[in-house]
């Protein structure tokens, strides 16, 4: 297997995938489809091109259990798929391995001189997260393509680096008939071959005759390739029997009493949902609360601690014996040095410069305070105030 081809935009999830996977990949991926890059078709054949072919393809789970998501893989609609299948109702589910059939525009397309023209389908698939060449075509479209076509067919893509959004071409192989050699076929029905297959199942599965199907594939099947069934009506594909949806209520009394029980049942699960919504109002409401509540106890103490803070710092950290003897001290210094003096508690000084607050810094550690209506100049000291009166009053006396 060329790793280069399937190289993934995100290793680990591809690579669970591809883990979870590992059976299928075993019986899926073969030498010869490492090498199919399709079917090649000749300008002599353009007369029988384009024309009206089929994909036989298989309902799988989980994306593709419906007709919708598979009409739109094919972009295709939905009556497009029911009716040569013989589904009555487009909109019924589908069950894992129901049969289908895939209508599909077959044409001769030119690629270039190495690959000359090849004959496909054009389908225009957009990538998703984890996907490449190798997933999109062997568990999407079945098999119905391989990797190494979808390089081909889009030459200006690099597989290793897809990018999510874009538009890639997954050439869905196909066949127009040859009316003149194959026993006035109508139709080319694509199909995958099985490994319980062989050729007389295959021909009795889709009406056809065996020598049409080697005339056209050879007489040698291998398991996982896509061959060509010419049909000269399709096939009436037997399908499941789909268990009816469940009739709406009428005007009977049963059907009352369940109408009843479903407006009751509904009245409360609006109550219960009601009920809890509400709870979890009043809990959001009470968190709130409680957390502004001590948020606000711990600014206060935040404040305090911080205006203690600052009080011990003034004063040195001392305790309130040795603050006294230290206010004692320091007044006998200040009289030395000052006729005149008034002495301001350090509550006062953190009061009028708001907690030493840098809104009232003014340069350095003096800060600007108001007490009593009166402006001063508020210096914070880390050394002796007694050598700084000193100082300054030598130089108002030199003044």
């Amino acid at each position: 297997m060329t790793t280069s081809c399937i190289k993934p935009h995100h290793p680990l999830c591809v690579s669970l995938l591809l883990l979870l996977l590992f059976p299928f990949l075993l019986d899926a991926q073969t030498p010869r489809q490492e090498n199919n890059t399709g079917f090649t078709c000749t300008v002599t054949d353009q007369n029988r091109y384009p024309c009206q072919a089929y994909a036989f393809y298989r309902a799988s789970s989980p994306n593709f259990l419906d007709l919708a998501s598979i009409a739109d893989l094919f972009s295709v609609s939905r009556l497009m798929i029911s009716n040569p299948s013989n589904i009555s109702n487009p909109s019924s589910p589908l069950v894992p391995n129901q049969p289908l059939l895939i209508p599909l525009t077959c044409s001769c397309n030119r690629v270039n001189t190495t690959f000359g023209s090849l004959s496909y389908a054009n389908i225009s698939y957009t990538i998703k997260p984890n996907d490449t060449y190798f997933i999109v075509s062997t568990f999407m479209f079945q098999n119905l393509t391989t990797y190494p076509s979808v390089e081909v067919v889009n030459p200006t893509l690099v597989a290793t680096n897809l990018s999510i959004g874009v538009n890639v071409i997954f050439p869905i192989f196909c066949m127009c008939p040859n009316r003149t050699t194959q026993d006035s076929a109508n139709y080319m029905i694509s199909y995958v071959v099985q490994p319980s297959d062989n050729i007389s199942s295959i021909a009795s599965s889709f009406g056809s005759r065996e020598q049409s199907i080697i005339d056209v594939n050879g007489d040698t099947l291998h398991d996982y390739d896509t061959i060509f069934v010419p049909v000269t009506r399709l096939p009436v594909l037997s399908q499941p029997t789909v268990v009816p949806s469940a009739p709406p209520p009428g005007n009977g009394t049963a059907s009352g009493s369940g109408s009843s029980d479903d407006r009751t049942g509904t009245v409360r699960g609006l109550a219960i949902g009601l009920g809890i919504v509400g709870l979890l109002l009043i809990l959001v409401i009470g968190l709130w609360v409680y957390r502004e509540v001590v948020f606000k106890d711990r600014l206060w103490m935040v404040k305090d601690e911080e205006q203690q803070r600052q009080r011990n710092l003034y004063l040195g950290g001392k305790g309130s014996k040795e603050n006294k003897e230290m206010d004692v001290k320091l007044m006998a210094n200040v009289s030395d040095c000052l006729d005149k003096y008034r002495v301001f508690g350090i509550e006062e000084l953190i009061e009028a410069t708001d907690g030493f607050s840098e809104n009232c810094l003014i340069q350095g550690s003096v800060y600007k305070g108001s007490i009593d209506g009166e402006v001063y100049a508020i210096k914070k000291m880390k050394w002796n105030a007694y050598e700084e009166l000193k100082i300054l009053q030598k130089i108002w006396v030199d003044l």
